[in-house]
């Protein structure tokens, strides 16, 4: 099978990056640090629809860090670059950096959207917080939930997931929210009777928490219902 183009998509800054490959995470996900588009970006793949991979960047001008560290303490988070492992309050994604790609995986693929994701629309924030949650069920982590703009300024956020590791149909489950949330975190419980909530903390005992990542434009393989 052909190695196809990737479907490149900007992240917000560099703390979505952090937060993506991080944040709840069991193991953080690599970074690979590369060129794209003459900037220096740090990349991480997190899916793969019809063959091709998805990745998330976020542009960073520093080449010396080795790792992207990574914390939540008392409701502040910090991502930063560091040369070694040596402070066990962080968690640490180790920094791959790429001197030549295929020339495939160089650039980013042109795709319509009708050819991305099949779009779900959920009906309320619960919903949405049960399909990124349903994972650490089995000691998995969360799904990240996406928070962007569509056209006419409808903010999206929602989760891709697929039925089934066999499953060849990637879904985007969504909600639109009528407010950009600040906090960087959602927080949910399915023992409790209150709604989820959008926190900067990790700290609260009985919650289920799921990050949100921003984009820096919309999600270009999504087209949610008019």
């Amino acid at each position: 099978m052909p190695l196809k183009a990737p479907c490149y998509i900007a992240l917000a800054g560099l703390k979505d990056f952090g937060r993506l490959v991080c944040a709840l995470e069991r193991t953080p996900l690599p970074a690979f640090l590369l060129q794209f588009n003459k900037r220096d970006v740090l990349a991480a793949q997190t899916d793969i629809i019809n063959g091709r991979p998805v990745i998330y960047y976020a542009e960073h001008d520093s080449k010396d860090g080795q790792y992207l560290a990574y914390r939540v303490s008392n409701g502040i988070e910090e991502v930063l670059l560091a040369g070694s492992v040596d402070n066990p309050t962080f968690m640490y994604s180790p920094i791959l950096k790429v001197d030549r790609f295929p020339r495939a995986l160089s650039r980013s693929a042109k795709v319509d959207k009708k050819s991305g994701y099949t779009v779900i629309k959920l009906k309320d924030l619960a919903s949405l917080a049960k399909v990124g949650a349903y994972k650490t069920i089995y000691d998995e982590p969360p799904l990240p939930l996406f928070l962007f703009k569509e056209r006419g300024d409808k903010l999206i956020l929602g989760a891709t997931m697929s039925a089934s590791d066999n499953e060849t149909i990637s879904y985007f489950y969504y909600i639109t929210l009528d407010e950009e949330p600040k906090e960087p975190f959602l927080r949910y419980s399915s023992q409790r009777t209150e709604q989820p909530a959008f926190s900067a903390r990790l700290d609260e005992h009985g919650y289920v928490y799921l990050k949100v990542i921003r984009l820096a434009a919309d999600h270009p393989l999504v087209k949610t219902y008019d």
